[in-house]
């Protein structure tokens, strides 16, 4: 198509006005019926007439309500009654990411991260991860530039217990030395690959 209209407009730049317009008429005049007849496929759930549609229902989330603790903590909380999944995430966003680090503490807070569900004094590594696999839920954490963020999904049924375990592990984390000389390993392992990655670009 591309190449056809270079063409023409080549041949008409050549021509007078009046001869253009003519030209023009007749290629518009001869374009092929099929070409303006929408294809039926495209007409199943739409029509070839533009319309409005009005998507605000589709765009109203539910409302979100922030309200603070007595000790200072913020809490957001957000809810979804059409939910037929019964499910709840709660997470804990904490303003310590990689741009409050120096360069002494550089990788402090993803480091940390990794660590922090090697057990508590309560609970096992292994005894973590039973946890909330019995539970059917999902427990992660990762680390931006601005937040370093621990959050679990979860059934509504297992709020408190996941409240509980992520209590557990932001206040009562152990550093095993064994369990710290292997996660330097896995770090350093990711801080090649992003590097490789930015070498291939």
């Amino acid at each position: 198509m591309a190449l056809l209209l270079s063409s023409i407009k080549r041949k008409v730049s050549a021509l007078s006005f009046s001869t253009t317009v003519r030209c023009l008429s007749l290629y518009v005049s001869s374009k092929p019926l099929e070409e303006s007849i929408p294809d039926a496929r495209f007409l199943k759930h739409s029509t070839p007439e533009p319309r409005l549609v009005d998507h605000t229902p589709f765009l109203l989330f539910p409302q979100v309500r922030l309200s603070t603790l007595p000790n200072g903590i913020r809490v957001v909380t957000q809810s979804a009654p059409a939910s037929s999944l019964h499910m709840a995430s709660i997470g804990v966003w904490i303003d310590a990411g990689s741009r409050f680090e120096t360069p002494g503490t550089n990788g402090t807070a993803h480091f940390l991260e990794h660590m922090i569900f090697k057990g508590t004094r309560r609970r096992t590594s292994q005894s973590l991860e039973e946890e909330i696999e019995n539970l059917g839920a999902r427990l992660n954490a990762y680390t931006s530039r601005e937040q370093t963020t621990f959050f679990a999904d979860v059934q509504s049924k297992d709020i408190a217990v996941a409240v509980d375990v992520l209590a557990d592990i932001l206040q009562n984390s152990r550093f095993p030395e064994h369990a710290i000389k292997r996660e330097r390993g896995v770090i350093l392992r990711e801080m090649e690959e992003v590097e490789f990655l930015f070498v291939l670009l």
